[in-house]
Protein backbone atom coordinates (compact mmCIF):
# COMPACT_ATOMS: atom_id res chain seq x y z
CA UNK A 1 0.00 0.00 0.00
CA UNK A 2 2.80 2.34 0.91
CA UNK A 3 4.56 1.70 -2.41
CA UNK A 4 1.31 2.15 -4.30
CA UNK A 5 0.75 5.54 -2.62
CA UNK A 6 4.32 6.53 -3.42
CA UNK A 7 3.81 5.67 -7.09
CA UNK A 8 0.59 7.69 -7.18
CA UNK A 9 2.32 10.71 -5.67
CA UNK A 10 5.19 10.39 -8.13
CA UNK A 11 2.73 10.03 -11.02
CA UNK A 12 0.78 13.11 -9.92
CA UNK A 13 3.94 15.13 -9.48
CA UNK A 14 5.14 14.02 -12.92
CA UNK A 15 1.83 15.02 -14.46
CA UNK A 16 1.96 18.37 -12.70
CA UNK A 17 5.51 18.95 -13.91
CA UNK A 18 4.53 17.95 -17.45
CA UNK A 19 1.58 20.36 -17.37
CA UNK A 20 3.83 23.10 -16.01
CA UNK A 21 6.39 22.53 -18.75
CA UNK A 22 3.63 22.42 -21.35
CA UNK A 23 2.25 25.69 -20.02
CA UNK A 24 5.69 27.27 -20.14
CA UNK A 25 6.18 25.98 -23.66
CA UNK A 26 2.87 27.45 -24.78
CA UNK A 27 3.61 30.73 -22.99
CA UNK A 28 7.21 31.08 -24.21
CA UNK A 29 6.41 32.44 -27.70
CA UNK A 30 4.11 35.05 -26.14
CA UNK A 31 6.77 35.96 -23.58
CA UNK A 32 9.39 36.30 -26.29
CA UNK A 33 7.05 38.35 -28.47
CA UNK A 34 6.30 40.65 -25.53
CA UNK A 35 9.99 41.05 -24.74
CA UNK A 36 10.75 41.79 -28.40
CA UNK A 37 7.91 44.34 -28.54
CA UNK A 38 9.19 46.09 -25.41
CA UNK A 39 12.72 46.18 -26.79
CA UNK A 40 11.42 47.65 -30.04
CA UNK A 41 9.50 50.32 -28.11
CA UNK A 42 12.66 51.15 -26.16
CA UNK A 43 14.57 51.56 -29.43
CA UNK A 44 11.85 53.88 -30.78
CA UNK A 45 11.94 56.05 -27.63
CA UNK A 46 15.74 56.17 -27.73
CA UNK A 47 15.54 57.07 -31.41
CA UNK A 48 13.11 59.91 -30.64
CA UNK A 49 15.54 61.31 -28.08
CA UNK A 50 18.48 61.12 -30.49
CA UNK A 51 16.36 62.69 -33.23
CA UNK A 52 15.36 65.59 -30.96
CA UNK A 53 19.00 66.26 -30.11
CA UNK A 54 20.52 65.92 -33.58
CA UNK A 55 18.06 65.82 -36.47
CA UNK A 56 15.28 68.33 -35.86
CA UNK A 57 17.11 71.31 -37.40
CA UNK A 58 17.24 69.74 -40.85
CA UNK A 59 14.34 67.30 -40.93
CA UNK A 60 11.81 69.21 -38.80
CA UNK A 61 10.19 68.37 -35.44
CA UNK A 62 7.49 66.33 -37.16
CA UNK A 63 9.83 64.80 -39.73
CA UNK A 64 8.14 67.06 -42.27
CA UNK A 65 11.39 68.06 -43.96
CA UNK A 66 12.86 71.54 -43.95
CA UNK A 67 16.36 71.64 -45.43
CA UNK A 68 16.60 67.88 -45.11
CA UNK A 69 14.39 65.27 -46.75
CA UNK A 70 10.95 64.57 -45.19
CA UNK A 71 11.09 61.44 -43.02
CA UNK A 72 7.47 61.37 -41.85
CA UNK A 73 6.36 59.36 -44.87
CA UNK A 74 3.97 56.43 -45.16
CA UNK A 75 6.42 54.41 -47.28
CA UNK A 76 8.92 54.44 -44.40
CA UNK A 77 6.40 53.19 -41.80
CA UNK A 78 6.90 49.49 -42.47
CA UNK A 79 7.51 46.44 -40.30
CA UNK A 80 11.33 46.13 -40.37
CA UNK A 81 11.01 42.31 -40.27
CA UNK A 82 9.04 42.21 -43.54
CA UNK A 83 10.82 41.80 -46.90
CA UNK A 84 10.03 45.40 -47.89
CA UNK A 85 10.89 46.60 -44.39
CA UNK A 86 14.32 45.01 -44.53
CA UNK A 87 15.13 46.97 -47.69
CA UNK A 88 13.90 50.24 -46.20
CA UNK A 89 15.77 49.55 -42.95
CA UNK A 90 19.00 48.96 -44.90
CA UNK A 91 18.48 52.15 -46.94
CA UNK A 92 17.77 54.35 -43.91
CA UNK A 93 20.48 52.82 -41.73
CA UNK A 94 23.09 53.18 -44.46
CA UNK A 95 22.10 56.78 -45.24
CA UNK A 96 22.27 57.78 -41.57
CA UNK A 97 25.51 55.88 -41.04
CA UNK A 98 27.39 57.03 -44.15
CA UNK A 99 25.63 60.26 -45.06
CA UNK A 100 25.41 61.35 -48.68
CA UNK A 101 27.12 63.88 -50.86
CA UNK A 102 25.77 67.34 -51.40
CA UNK A 103 26.89 70.88 -51.92
CA UNK A 104 30.08 71.82 -50.07
CA UNK A 105 28.24 74.69 -48.38
CA UNK A 106 25.93 72.05 -46.85
CA UNK A 107 22.73 73.61 -48.23
CA UNK A 108 22.13 74.43 -51.85
CA UNK A 109 18.79 74.76 -53.57
CA UNK A 110 18.10 75.62 -57.17
CA UNK A 111 14.89 76.74 -58.79
CA UNK A 112 13.76 74.25 -61.43
CA UNK A 113 10.83 73.68 -63.74
CA UNK A 114 8.64 70.68 -62.92
CA UNK A 115 7.47 68.34 -65.69
CA UNK A 116 4.23 70.35 -65.59
CA UNK A 117 6.16 73.57 -66.22
CA UNK A 118 5.77 75.01 -62.70
CA UNK A 119 8.54 76.53 -60.59
CA UNK A 120 9.85 74.36 -57.77
CA UNK A 121 12.91 73.98 -55.61
CA UNK A 122 15.48 71.21 -55.74
CA UNK A 123 17.84 70.56 -52.84
CA UNK A 124 21.41 69.31 -52.94
CA UNK A 125 21.64 69.32 -49.16
CA UNK A 126 24.56 67.34 -47.78
CA UNK A 127 23.74 64.58 -45.28
CA UNK A 128 26.64 64.16 -42.83
CA UNK A 129 27.76 60.71 -41.71
CA UNK A 130 26.57 59.84 -38.20
CA UNK A 131 28.13 56.44 -37.49
CA UNK A 132 31.48 56.56 -35.67
CA UNK A 133 32.94 54.12 -38.19
CA UNK A 134 32.42 56.78 -40.86
CA UNK A 135 33.51 59.75 -38.76
CA UNK A 136 30.19 60.53 -37.05
CA UNK A 137 29.33 60.80 -33.33
CA UNK A 138 26.91 57.86 -32.95
CA UNK A 139 27.44 54.16 -32.27
CA UNK A 140 25.64 51.38 -34.12
CA UNK A 141 22.91 51.03 -31.47
CA UNK A 142 22.07 54.73 -31.78
CA UNK A 143 21.83 54.56 -35.58
CA UNK A 144 19.62 51.47 -35.24
CA UNK A 145 17.38 53.34 -32.78
CA UNK A 146 17.05 56.29 -35.20
CA UNK A 147 16.18 53.94 -38.04
CA UNK A 148 13.51 52.10 -36.04
CA UNK A 149 12.11 55.43 -34.82
CA UNK A 150 11.61 56.62 -38.41
CA UNK A 151 10.10 53.25 -39.41
CA UNK A 152 7.74 52.92 -36.43
CA UNK A 153 4.75 51.19 -37.99
CA UNK A 154 1.82 53.37 -36.98
CA UNK A 155 -0.35 54.84 -39.77
CA UNK A 156 -0.78 58.04 -37.73
CA UNK A 157 2.97 58.58 -37.40
CA UNK A 158 2.50 58.90 -33.64
CA UNK A 159 6.22 58.63 -32.90
CA UNK A 160 6.80 62.16 -34.22
CA UNK A 161 4.70 63.62 -31.41
CA UNK A 162 7.30 62.40 -28.91
CA UNK A 163 9.75 64.97 -30.27
CA UNK A 164 9.56 68.13 -28.19
CA UNK A 165 7.75 66.32 -25.36
CA UNK A 166 9.88 67.21 -22.32
CA UNK A 167 9.08 63.87 -20.69
CA UNK A 168 10.13 61.81 -23.72
CA UNK A 169 12.30 63.57 -26.28
CA UNK A 170 12.94 67.21 -25.37
CA UNK A 171 14.50 69.52 -27.94
CA UNK A 172 17.56 71.34 -26.48
CA UNK A 173 16.71 74.71 -24.95
CA UNK A 174 17.48 77.94 -26.78
CA UNK A 175 20.55 80.00 -25.85
CA UNK A 176 19.33 83.60 -25.66
CA UNK A 177 21.91 84.87 -23.18
CA UNK A 178 22.69 88.59 -23.71
CA UNK A 179 26.23 89.94 -23.88
CA UNK A 180 27.79 92.51 -21.56
CA UNK A 181 25.80 95.28 -23.23
CA UNK A 182 22.53 93.52 -22.41
CA UNK A 183 21.56 92.49 -25.95
CA UNK A 184 21.58 89.14 -27.72
CA UNK A 185 24.71 89.14 -29.92
CA UNK A 186 23.99 88.56 -33.62
CA UNK A 187 26.43 88.54 -36.55
CA UNK A 188 26.60 91.34 -39.09
CA UNK A 189 25.39 90.39 -42.55
CA UNK A 190 26.82 91.58 -45.85
CA UNK A 191 24.17 94.28 -46.18
CA UNK A 192 24.01 98.05 -45.57
CA UNK A 193 24.49 99.02 -41.92
CA UNK A 194 20.93 100.32 -41.69
CA UNK A 195 19.63 96.85 -42.62
CA UNK A 196 21.89 95.20 -40.03
CA UNK A 197 20.72 97.51 -37.27
CA UNK A 198 17.01 97.32 -38.12
CA UNK A 199 16.92 93.55 -38.73
CA UNK A 200 18.87 92.66 -35.60
CA UNK A 201 16.58 94.86 -33.50
CA UNK A 202 13.58 93.00 -34.93
CA UNK A 203 15.16 89.60 -34.35
CA UNK A 204 15.98 90.48 -30.73
CA UNK A 205 12.33 91.40 -30.17
CA UNK A 206 11.37 87.80 -29.33
CA UNK A 207 7.75 88.60 -28.59
CA UNK A 208 7.34 90.07 -32.05
CA UNK A 209 9.43 87.95 -34.40
CA UNK A 210 10.07 84.74 -32.40
CA UNK A 211 12.82 83.78 -34.89
CA UNK A 212 15.50 83.07 -32.27
CA UNK A 213 13.12 80.90 -30.26
CA UNK A 214 13.29 78.39 -33.13
CA UNK A 215 16.39 79.20 -35.22
CA UNK A 216 20.10 79.56 -34.62
CA UNK A 217 21.81 82.69 -35.95
CA UNK A 218 25.50 82.86 -35.16
CA UNK A 219 26.08 81.66 -31.61
CA UNK A 220 22.54 82.31 -30.33
CA UNK A 221 19.10 80.87 -30.79
CA UNK A 222 17.36 77.51 -30.69
CA UNK A 223 17.44 74.15 -32.40
CA UNK A 224 13.89 73.62 -33.67
CA UNK A 225 14.25 75.17 -37.10
CA UNK A 226 17.34 75.11 -39.33
CA UNK A 227 20.46 77.12 -38.50
CA UNK A 228 20.18 80.36 -40.49
CA UNK A 229 23.77 81.50 -39.96
CA UNK A 230 24.70 80.94 -43.64
CA UNK A 231 21.32 81.28 -45.29
CA UNK A 232 22.87 83.47 -47.98
CA UNK A 233 24.65 80.38 -49.34
CA UNK A 234 21.53 78.29 -49.71
CA UNK A 235 20.66 79.51 -53.18
CA UNK A 236 17.12 80.72 -52.48
CA UNK A 237 15.97 84.14 -53.61
CA UNK A 238 14.29 86.97 -51.75
CA UNK A 239 10.94 86.48 -53.43
CA UNK A 240 10.70 82.96 -52.09
CA UNK A 241 12.03 83.80 -48.62
CA UNK A 242 9.54 86.64 -48.17
CA UNK A 243 6.66 84.35 -49.14
CA UNK A 244 7.92 81.62 -46.82
CA UNK A 245 8.10 84.02 -43.84
CA UNK A 246 4.64 85.33 -44.66
CA UNK A 247 2.81 82.09 -45.42
CA UNK A 248 4.71 79.02 -44.24
CA UNK A 249 1.59 77.68 -42.52
CA UNK A 250 -1.94 78.62 -41.58
CA UNK A 251 -5.10 79.12 -43.66
CA UNK A 252 -3.23 81.02 -46.38
CA UNK A 253 -0.23 78.68 -46.42
CA UNK A 254 1.85 78.27 -49.55
CA UNK A 255 0.81 75.23 -51.59
CA UNK A 256 2.90 72.16 -50.86
CA UNK A 257 4.37 72.26 -54.36
CA UNK A 258 5.82 75.70 -53.59
CA UNK A 259 7.38 74.75 -50.26
CA UNK A 260 11.08 74.35 -49.89
CA UNK A 261 12.23 72.10 -51.32
CA UNK A 262 10.20 69.37 -53.00
CA UNK A 263 13.03 67.62 -54.83
CA UNK A 264 16.14 66.18 -53.18
CA UNK A 265 19.23 65.00 -55.01
CA UNK A 266 20.33 61.54 -53.95
CA UNK A 267 24.09 61.18 -54.09
CA UNK A 268 25.79 64.04 -55.84
CA UNK A 269 26.74 67.67 -55.56
CA UNK A 270 25.94 70.18 -58.25
CA UNK A 271 28.54 69.36 -60.91
CA UNK A 272 26.62 70.02 -64.11
CA UNK A 273 23.53 71.68 -65.49
CA UNK A 274 21.73 68.32 -65.49
CA UNK A 275 18.75 68.30 -63.13
CA UNK A 276 17.31 64.99 -61.97
CA UNK A 277 13.60 65.27 -61.23
CA UNK A 278 12.97 61.54 -60.89
CA UNK A 279 12.85 61.66 -57.09
CA UNK A 280 9.97 63.93 -56.14
CA UNK A 281 9.28 64.19 -52.43
CA UNK A 282 6.59 66.58 -51.19
CA UNK A 283 6.35 67.24 -47.48
CA UNK A 284 2.76 67.07 -46.33
CA UNK A 285 3.41 67.18 -42.59
CA UNK A 286 2.52 70.01 -40.21
CA UNK A 287 5.02 72.83 -39.77
CA UNK A 288 6.26 74.52 -36.62
CA UNK A 289 7.03 77.57 -38.75
CA UNK A 290 4.24 80.11 -38.13
CA UNK A 291 2.92 82.56 -40.71
CA UNK A 292 3.96 86.17 -40.11
CA UNK A 293 1.87 88.00 -42.70
CA UNK A 294 -0.42 89.37 -39.95
CA UNK A 295 2.33 89.79 -37.34
CA UNK A 296 4.94 91.76 -39.27
CA UNK A 297 4.62 94.48 -41.89
CA UNK A 298 5.83 93.93 -45.44
CA UNK A 299 8.72 96.33 -44.73
CA UNK A 300 9.77 94.40 -41.62
CA UNK A 301 9.65 91.05 -43.45
CA UNK A 302 11.64 92.56 -46.33
CA UNK A 303 14.44 93.83 -44.08
CA UNK A 304 14.65 90.50 -42.22
CA UNK A 305 14.88 88.69 -45.57
CA UNK A 306 17.65 91.06 -46.74
CA UNK A 307 19.59 90.44 -43.53
CA UNK A 308 19.26 86.66 -43.69
CA UNK A 309 20.27 86.53 -47.34
CA UNK A 310 23.36 88.55 -46.43
CA UNK A 311 24.54 85.91 -43.93
CA UNK A 312 27.32 83.88 -45.59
Amino acid sequence: MRNERKYKIITLLSLALALLLLGLGVREPFRMATAEYRQHEEYVLKGAQIYAENCVQCHGPYGEGVVGMPLNRAEFRVDPASPAGKEIYAYLFDTIARGREGNAAHYQWVRVKTPEGKDAWMSYTEMPAWLKEHGGPLDEEAVKALTLFIMYDDPSGSQWYMVGDSSKAPIPAADLTPDETGVIPLPDADVPEEVNVTAKALLRDLAKTQCLTCHRIGSKGAYIGPDLSQLGLWGIDKEFLVEWIKRASGPNAMPHDERMPIYWSQNRAITSTEIDLSERVVSEGPYYMPAFEDRLTDEEISVIADYLLGLK
